[in-house]
């Protein structure tokens, strides 16, 4: 967690509270098939508990979840990024994914690195979710 609060910054509301360029990966993160065979598919849907509190809609869904890893010694890596760099809930969404990862059974521990790029667009909700929302 302490990569993401690096990315946070301690401003004002009427600025970003993430730096609208940032721009990361999980290259460095060596995925194991075998774990992410053994856990993918709960940490789904723990990732579906967790909301966009301006949208009310899960995080996994809206496609704010661009990628997760899962190493050898039972660390989740989740690369995601925010609907804005303005995010109110910039801070309380990534505790919420550590939260929601951790409670699984097996899993030690969760990292949860913020990227902005590529910038979400709604082109990449659901395709169900978004015609339910009409757009």
């Amino acid at each position: 967690m302490k990569e993401t609060e690096e990315y946070l910054h301690d401003m004002d509301m009427s600025g970003p509270k993430v730096d609208p360029h940032l721009e990361t990966n999980l290259n460095d993160v060596i995925d194991d098939q075998d774990m992410k065979e053994k856990y993918i598919k709960q940490i789904k849907e723990k990732l579906k508990n967790v909301y966009d509190p301006e949208i009310s809609i899960d995080i996994y869904n809206l496609g704010l979840i661009y990628d997760v890893k899962i190493t050898k010694d039972e660390v989740v890596h989740v690369l995601m990024s925010l609907t804005s760099a303005f995010c109110p809930a910039a801070d309380s969404i990534p505790q919420d994914v550590i939260g929601q990862v951790t409670s699984i059974d097996g899993i030690r521990n969760c990292d949860v690195r913020i990227t902005m790029v590529p910038q979400w667009g709604r082109e990449m909700i659901e395709p169900n979710i978004r015609d339910m929302m009409g757009l």
